[in-house]
């Protein structure tokens, strides 16, 4: 999570473009090892907890490192609070709980194809809040990234929408999707001139807090969770790679390559997600999967083709 960067790639003989790539694919494949490993210790831990724990371990992580920037802009936090508060609110606490809750109910490939829309959705909140026009190419390709979600949802059967149940946990995706995305364009409305660590340590924080009553809504029902020897790798993992690792590297290679570029590395996330549920969760692969993400990914092309669209956002808290 990281303020709007508008910066041109930085061209270093320094940092090989090929050495860039590879640094650019890790952020997807670490937030393809989130939704992977959240639905393999789906029955260990509950998902509010899961988000609670990842988010605690984070902060204690990061903290040694962001404790300068958070000095440095204390004056700042201190009159941005509510604000930061609100950024907690939805990107930590929200976005988190609703996909972990997501992944106990729908599989890893599902999530991830869903989870894709991600750039449409957000151009359309841009319009209603920011009143960001949407052209007719960028029309058409939401209402294409919108086939192709809606043909994931229907597992095929476009034919059967008037009978279609939809999946609770595809649902969830959805919701925690959009709660994403709004995260992004507060932050791109309302600039707040903090550096990345303050911004990431003290939307944590916040986060923190406000998952505290829905924690204990949850024990009530499954329980208080504790973690254990077999549950804390899974945890550890949460906490370092699609957490902060992956922030690290999704700013450097903005600074490398260019937000547009590095952007463009996010189509990974699906075929990471497909690879690795299909090796380690045994999910299989049916035919609608890989055309759902071509017809996505094509929507999505069109849809920020121009060059007034949405620039980039960092995605860590995946």
């Amino acid at each position: 999570m990281a303020e709007l960067d508008r910066g041109k790639p930085a061209a270093s003989a320094a940092s090989p473009i090929p050495l860039a790539y590879v640094i650019a694919a890790l952020p997807p494949l670490f937030w393809a090892g989130n939704f992977l490993i959240a639905r393999m210790m789906r029955d260990d831990i509950p998902p509010i907890q899961m988000s609670f724990w990842r988010w605690v371990l984070a902060l204690a992580i990061m903290l040694p490192f962001a404790w300068s920037s958070l000095r440095l802009d204390r004056s700042r936090l201190r009159e941005e609070w509510p604000f930061l508060a609100l950024l907690g609110a939805i990107g930590v606490t929200a976005f988190n709980c609703f996909i972990y809750t997501a992944l106990h109910h729908t599989t890893v490939i599902n999530a991830a194809l869903v989870n894709s829309l991600l750039p449409v959705v957000t151009i359309i909140l841009a319009w209603v809040l920011l009143g960001e026009r949407i052209f007719p190419l960028r029309a058409l390709g939401i209402t294409v990234s919108l086939v192709g979600a809606v043909l994931v949802i229907a597992r095929g059967d476009l034919l059967a929408l008037g009978d279609l149940e939809v999946g609770r946990g595809d649902i969830l995706v959805v919701l925690g999707m959009s709660f994403w995305a709004l995260y992004m364009v507060l932050v791109r409305r309302r600039p707040l001139g903090l550096k990345p660590l303050s911004l990431l340590g003290a939307t944590t924080v916040f986060g923190i807090v406000f998952h505290l009553p829905f924690v204990l809504v949850e024990t009530t029902a499954s329980g208080i969770f504790v973690p254990t020897l077999h549950s804390l790798p899974a945890l550890i993992y949460f906490a370092i790679f699609p957490s902060i690792l992956a922030y690290v590297f999704w700013n450097r290679s903005i600074a490398t390559l260019g937000p547009a570029t590095t952007g463009m590395f996010m189509h990974l996330m699906p075929i990471f997600s497909a690879i690795l549920a299909a090796a380690l969760l045994g999910e299989r692969l049916a035919w609608y999967h890989p055309v759902a993400f071509i017809v996505i990914v094509g929507g999505i092309l069109l849809a920020t083709r121009r060059p007034s669209a949405i620039p980039q956002l960092n995605h860590q808290k995946r």
